[in-house]
């Protein structure tokens, strides 16, 4: 059963890329510039700069971690915040629901003081055509520089280009229902792991976080090599 689910969640996390390899080049291009969302004309270029280098020190060596989390942010909940004010693509131009929050390289065990690594080497700045291609998935392109920068660097990609490419299939590969009012978390987790049961997601590979009554993120912990969702290390609710 279990090397079932494994072989399960691999097809459907390859489909994708099968399914782009054996179009003609025309019907490739008219797929990747379908659109999903609303993308400014031009997207700047910039590279991260840690917001406060006291507290977001480096910690870990890229490729040295156990696991990852993929982190899902519920758009309305965050563009009803004061830093939704700040993301004009995700909360003015658009009406999101589920968006990535990021690809996290996680430790089953703390080390050197932490949950996960962080900062683990210098990147270059992601180029302008990655931001464009997930900007739909990851609305923000302050938000992707950053997130390449803090966790893409510890993890087994050296190219931003395969890091949110997989990010991108990731999410696309999950059915993702509208959080109900006043839903409890573990409620919400109980629907989204029926939702995508044939995947062989359980709650026990869920956490739900919410605030106020409203559910603001879901993280999901997926195996080092993405064939199979895995047990969240701590507890959930």
């Amino acid at each position: 059963m279990m090397l079932c689910r494994k072989l399960a969640f691999l097809l459907l996390l390859l489909l994708p890329a099968a399914m782009s390899a054996t179009m003609p080049a025309g019907a490739q291009t008219a797929q990747a510039q379908a659109p999903q969302c609303r993308i400014p004309a031009q997207i700047e270029v910039q590279a991260c700069s840690r917001p406060d280098q006291s507290r977001e020190l480096p910690r870990g060596r890229p490729g040295d971690f156990d696991h990852y989390i993929l982190s899902l942010s519920w758009s309305p909940a965050f563009c009803a915040t004061k830093a939704g004010e700040r993301s004009p693509v995700q909360c003015r131009d658009n009406q999101f629901g589920w968006v990535v929050h990021g690809l996290w390289p996680e430790y089953r065990h703390k080390r050197d003081g932490g949950s996960w690594p962080q900062y683990c080497a210098a990147v270059q700045p992601v180029p302008a055509e990655v931001l464009r291609r997930t900007m739909c998935t990851m609305p923000d392109a302050r938000l992707m520089q950053c997130q390449w920068l803090k966790h893409g660097s510890c993890s087994d990609f050296t190219d931003p280009a395969a890091y949110f490419a997989i990010i991108s299939r990731l999410r696309q590969r999950l059915v993702l229902p509208e959080p109900a009012p006043r839903q409890a978390a573990k409620d919400y987790a109980a629907v989204l792991a029926a939702a995508n049961a044939d995947k062989g997601l359980t709650v026990q590979s869920l956490r739900a976080l919410a605030q106020d009554g409203v559910i603001r993120e879901v993280h999901v912990c997926i195996s080092r090599d993405f064939s199979q969702f895995i047990p969240c290390k701590q507890p959930r609710y």
